[in-house]
């Protein structure tokens, strides 16, 4: 939640224009998110049908090659119906906060891992997917260093990026000017979690979305939470990087002490967070940047 929350009313009905910028309802925020994943679910179906790949599923760089293209087209028609006139790095939020929200997102983009994997491995253990995500992944990076290096690139820069800018960027700023922080952080954690296409991945996803969601609200910038974003993928692909195909596949699941203690962790943090949005007073005008 923002430490300087207000009343800020939920009306259904769109406001007036305001010095050049529309706010946004949650039906449009969800049909705009919505719409991007249909978007990107065509292009992949595009290309696998020019491949004729019938067998399997295309690769990372492909499949971000069709998340970027279809987040940017997303992004020009937000800007262009919500804030033609504003400028791109205001409108997203890329801007300075208190530095002390670095260090936390770091922190916090290490400890979320644990009740987020701890959750995912519940899930698949009474549903299965049809093949472990460090499996899959392990399998991509066959290709020796080059292609590491690009995945990395993909899996700890460009891609949160990209997510960050849609989801706590592009989508954040109009819905909290319309609506309270808390229900513009539950709107975009829901939509970032049903992005990701898997259907177990949606509750630990939403976690992670929660935490990002009050790391941008806070902190009234977009930087921190791509800081932790980097570093959460970063450390799925440092774990699989780091282990054979063997021992992925044989992994026992987090110990239920170790769950409790990242889940304390993460809540801790978080506490931290918000303590520190309410006393900067630099993260206070970053916040008042969205609203104003």
């Amino acid at each position: 939640m923002d430490p300087n929350d207000d009343d800020r009313p939920s009306s259904p009905l769109v406001p007036p224009a305001e010095r050049g910028e529309r706010s946004m309802s949650y039906l449009s925020a969800a049909g705009f998110a919505v719409g991007t994943t249909f978007l990107y679910i065509f292009f992949l179906s595009l290309i696998g049908s020019i491949r004729g790949g019938g067998e399997g599923r295309l690769d990372l760089v492909t499949s971000f090659g069709c998340q970027l293209v279809s987040t940017l087209l997303a992004l020009f028609l937000i800007l262009q119906l919500h804030a033609p006139d504003k400028s791109i790095r205001d409108y997203l939020g890329v801007r300075a906060t208190h530095r002390g929200f670095f260090p936390l997102a770091a922190m916090l983009g290490m400890a979320v891992q644990i009740p987020a994997n701890a959750l995912y491995d519940i899930i698949v253990k009474r549903w299965p997917t049809g093949q472990p995500r460090e499996e899959m992944l392990q399998e991509e990076l066959a290709g020796g260093v080059p292609k590491r290096v690009l995945f990395f690139v993909i899996l700890v820069l460009a891609g949160p990026l990209i997510e960050e800018v849609f989801f706590r960027g592009a989508l954040f700023r109009p819905l909290r000017r319309r609506y309270d922080a808390l229900g513009t952080i539950l709107a975009t954690s829901t939509f970032f979690a049903f992005a990701h296409l898997e259907w177990q991945l949606v509750l630990p996803i939403g976690i992670v979305g929660l935490s990002l969601g009050l790391l941008r609200s806070a902190s009234g910038s977009l930087l921190p939470s791509f800081v932790m974003h980097g570093l959460f993928n970063g450390i799925t692909l440092g774990s699989v990087y780091s282990r054979s195909p063997t021992e992925i596949a044989d992994s026992a699941p987090i110990p239920l002490s170790v769950t409790i203690g990242g889940s304390a962790v993460t809540l801790v943090l978080l506490g931290l967070v918000y303590l520190l949005g309410k006393k900067s007073e630099v993260a206070r005008e970053a916040r008042e940047k969205d609203v104003a």
